[in-house]
């Protein structure tokens, strides 16, 4: 893959850097990787609280509606069967977790893939260190809009968790800042472009290059 470009807040070229070897540059990507991962994180957030009540729980009385033989009718049970409109609910959902694990070498491999992938196809980039002695949306959106990234979802990736930095990009939808020690697959594969602070890009193997 060898050098990329780096890039300032004013989106000039400032010099250069190298992308990890065994994170961007896997000879043989996983895609079976990327799957089973994306399919975990997306299955975790569900919540699984749809509950219903069963006709033991339904407020309905329990006396027998009419006599067995005799009224030409069919046999009923109570008002709670789930036969009649307001009984309880046959087989519905009841609370549950949907948690789903992938073993952690997996996760790596998912990811080494699809920064690989992203690489592959010229969707990574390294910018300077950002710092913000306060949150300023449009100092970010200038960046994004310098770099003719402006209609893209981007991914920026940082070395460290900072509060300005965060709330400068939390009213653009489709750009999305991250530390390098928590970000996702998810997040990877859902960008169009992925940048990488040079603080981040560091420790990246410090994180992730392990096996």
């Amino acid at each position: 893959m060898g050098a990329v470009d780096v890039y300032n807040v004013e989106g000039g070229v400032v010099g250069s850097a190298e992308l990890p070897t065994a994170i961007f540059e896997l000879e043989s990507p996983s895609e079976d990787a990327i799957y089973f991962t994306v399919k975990a994180y997306l299955t975790n957030q569900r919540q699984g609280n749809a509950d219903t009540l069963t006709r033991a729980e339904v407020d309905r009385t329990k006396k027998k509606l009419w006599r067995q033989k005799g009224t030409g009718r069919a046999r009923m049970g109570t008002m709670g069967s789930p036969v009649w409109v307001g009984g309880g609910v046959a087989h519905g959902p009841h609370p549950h977790g949907y948690d789903e694990r992938v073993p952690k070498k997996v996760r790596r491999l998912a990811l080494r893939s699809a920064l690989t992938l992203k690489a592959r196809d010229q969707q990574v980039r390294v910018l300077e260190d950002l710092s913000f002695d306060a949150p300023k949306t449009r100092r970010v959106v200038g960046l994004i809009r310098a770099l003719g990234i402006h209609e893209r979802k981007v991914l920026l990736v940082v070395g460290a968790a900072d509060s300005n930095l965060f709330k400068s990009c939390r009213n653009l939808p489709s750009f999305n800042v991250k530390p390098v020690n928590s970000f996702s697959v998810y997040d990877v594969v859902g960008a169009q472009t992925v940048m990488f602070t040079r603080a981040a890009l560091n420790r990246l193997s410090e994180v992730w290059g392990a096996s």
